[in-house]
């Protein structure tokens, strides 16, 4: 890692309300983290809002743009308009900016810190909540991310803790084996600074920037039928 860092995060994942969106300014120096600014969100289409937040940071004179050397953005699981968003944002600032970006999973960040606190070897799930009575789930065993009927769950048969926005949307499911993790549900700010500093210190290309859906975006053809193009 380099001596000192700015890292801009953007995260407009969630479309819960107990895991907001939110953008933020973190200073990396040495092996200490502080966020210098940040916004968070609960709002429908909050994430559209993530370039005015970042033009008051400049406007309120914390930072200029080009200070800028590292992005994280999260790329998902999550909601299908807070994502296009911010990671378009996200993308247009690398471009602008010519500094390298980081795409991340919501349990990907999570996990590292919760096996500090429950063990590397203990099975951990995170649990985001999809649309039409869906969640997704990923693990800290696996890099894949799954999409799960909230009534029809595959759990482990052995003991595993769980986190996550969609919790309480599964609970009444839940076996008795499974330990509610209360003391983390998502990933905030200084995580996922950490995180990407560390993959673009060790230049580890994790994920794609690209909307991590799970679920083919939902779209129905209009019902008289598709206009016909113009000639």
């Amino acid at each position: 890692m380099s001596d000192c860092k700015t890292i801009l995060v953007v995260n407009g994942a969630s479309s819960s309300e107990t895991a907001p969106n939110y953008i933020a300014i973190v200073q990396q120096n040495h092996e200490k983290y502080s966020v210098i600014a940040q916004e968070k969100t609960t709002l429908k289409g909050g994430s559209e809002r993530f370039p005015q937040y970042f033009q008051s940071f400049i406007k309120q004179n914390i930072l200029t743009a080009d200070q800028i050397n590292l992005i994280a953005v999260m790329v998902g699981p999550g909601s299908f308009t807070g994502l296009r968003a911010s990671i378009a944002f996200a993308l247009g600032m690398q471009l602008g900016l010519g500094c390298p970006a980081i795409g991340l999973r919501r349990g990907e960040v999570l996990f590292p810190f919760l096996s500090v606190h429950h063990g590397s070897s203990q099975l951990i799930w995170h649990v985001t909540q999809a649309r039409r009575g869906r969640v997704f789930v990923e693990t800290n065993q696996s890099s894949r991310v799954i999409a799960y009927n909230d009534t029809e769950i595959f759990f482990p048969d052995e003991p595993f803790f769980i986190t996550g926005e969609a919790i309480a949307t599964i609970e009444d499911t839940l076996p008795s084996h499974a330990h509610k993790l209360q003391d983390m549900n998502e990933a905030d700010a200084l995580m996922m600074a950490k995180i990407s500093d560390q993959y673009d210190s060790k230049r580890i290309i994790s994920n794609q920037i690209y909307p991590l859906y799970v679920d083919p975006p939902e779209a129905k053809l209009p019902q008289k039928g598709l206009r016909k193009a113009p000639i």
